[in-house]
């Protein structure tokens, strides 16, 4: 592979892939992705380093094609990633994960530690090249582009890098803490579907990240807000909003996957977990069934701290339910964890509190909540007001429904929580 200037952009250098596709036409600026190029321009790079970056540049795509070929076509393709006709579809955030198995799953899950290793410890060993990369897309978006064995093309993207960076560091995470926790040990047990999305769920193995697939319209959201987010965060450490600490994108033809990595708030093991909204459409689950439970469960309960966590908690549910609103965001909840004991994981997590459990049969029965704001990433579009209207007029007559505008979320949100957050006594 070299580097050679385009015809149609003197500025702009360009370097074809290892493996060229036959249809990819002659190699150009303007069209990097479709034969999986890599462009620069000498403008944004010092003439006078110019050469060792883009060797640099060379050197690590070199690297990443020549390691990840084989073994990211046998995760996607031999270990039965790859979407069949004959089999039933089973979609999973923009990626169609077919005839799944343990194996396949876990196959899948060491190359995406491979690909995420490789791209967030690119940036601090050779900084030059952490500029550059940033260069390549806007918005500090590191992409990571490579040919697979069979000639098609496939890019890793880690989305608002310097962002994300700015987030980890406002949570005293080091970014070698980081990407330990992440990829030098298997995830925590069997990846899984969950929720109504289908969602994939990855823990690290220290039980202190997540790992999660969330749809194209929930990560172009993550991306619009994320600015304010970060300085929101940094500003308040105490917020209860659920921290996203990084965003990927893995594109496979024309099949994205889209990745985040976020902080667990629930550590430890839970005696019982509760999804709390502040509504009663569809908020009962079966204790049988021994899932998340929801708000219909939570009804004759209430949580008891002492006087001034009790008003610190509201007020930070208050704060957080108008910064959500400012985003246009509706359908969030609070995930409380209840556990009876304080272990050691528990203890040391940043967002637990110890406090009573109240209700009429069993008054004041000391526990330890975990607290946390999830699945904000739900923006207030027209199939959402047209949701609206279609049960306000039907099951909205006798429930809370789910779908009302962020403000009215917010003050509903906001309220439900000054009832079932209480001081002792």
């Amino acid at each position: 592979p070299f580097w050679h200037s385009c015809s149609c952009r003197p500025d702009a250098l360009v370097r074809p892939p290892l493996r060229l596709p036959a249809d990819a036409g002659a190699l150009c600026c303007r069209r990097p992705r479709r034969c999986g190029a890599m462009v620069v321009y000498r403008s944004e790079v010092n003439l006078a380093e110019a050469p060792s970056v883009v060797r640099q540049v060379s050197d690590f795509a070199d690297a990443l094609e020549t390691q990840g070929n084989d073994t990211l076509l046998e995760a996607i393709e031999d270990s039965n990633l790859a979407p069949a006709a004959e089999e039933s579809k089973a979609r999973t955030c923009g990626l169609r994960i077919l005839r799944r198995s343990v194996e396949a799953e876990q196959h899948f899950s060491r190359i995406l530690q491979k690909m995420i290793r490789r791209a967030l410890t690119s940036s601090e060993e050779a900084p030059q090249l952490a500029s550059l990369m940033g260069r390549l897309r806007i918005f500090e978006d590191h992409t990571f582009p490579f040919i697979l064995g069979n000639g098609e093309s496939a890019s890793f993207v880690e989305c608002r890098a310097l962002q994300f960076r700015r987030l980890r560091a406002a949570a005293g995470i080091s970014e070698a803490d980081f990407v330990s926790s992440l990829c030098d040990h298997p995830f925590q047990g069997q990846s899984g579907q969950g929720g109504k999305s289908g969602a994939l769920f990855l823990k690290s193995h220290d039980d202190r990240y997540i790992l999660k697939t969330i749809e194209e319209h929930e990560f172009a959201c993550l991306k619009d807000i994320l600015p304010n987010y970060l300085l929101y965060l940094e500003e308040n450490k105490s917020s209860l909003l659920s921290r996203f600490y990084g965003a990927f994108a893995l594109s496979i033809g024309r099949v994205t996957l889209r990745v985040v990595a976020m902080r667990n708030c629930l550590k430890g093991k839970q005696a019982h977990i509760y999804d709390l909204k502040g509504t009663t459409e569809d908020r009962w689950v079966d204790p049988s069934m021994h899932a998340v439970l929801k708000d219909n469960n939570f009804i004759p309960y209430t949580m008891r701290f002492d006087n001034s966590t009790a008003k610190r908690l509201v007020a930070i549910i208050r704060d957080d339910a108008d910064f959500l609103e400012s985003c246009g965001l509706m359908d969030y909840s609070l995930l409380v964890g209840v556990s009876s004991s304080m272990s050691a994981d528990i203890e040391q997590a940043s967002d637990s509190h110890a406090g009573w459990l109240h209700s009429s049969q069993e008054p004041y029965v000391p526990c330890t909540f975990q607290l946390g704001i999830i699945d904000y990433l739900q923006r207030w579009t027209p199939k959402k007001v047209a949701a609206h209207w279609l049960k306000k007029f039907t099951i909205g007559c006798v429930n809370e429904i789910d779908t009302e505008p962020p403000a009215v979320y917010c003050a509903r949100f906001y309220k439900y929580f000054t009832t079932k957050i209480l001081p002792k006594g």
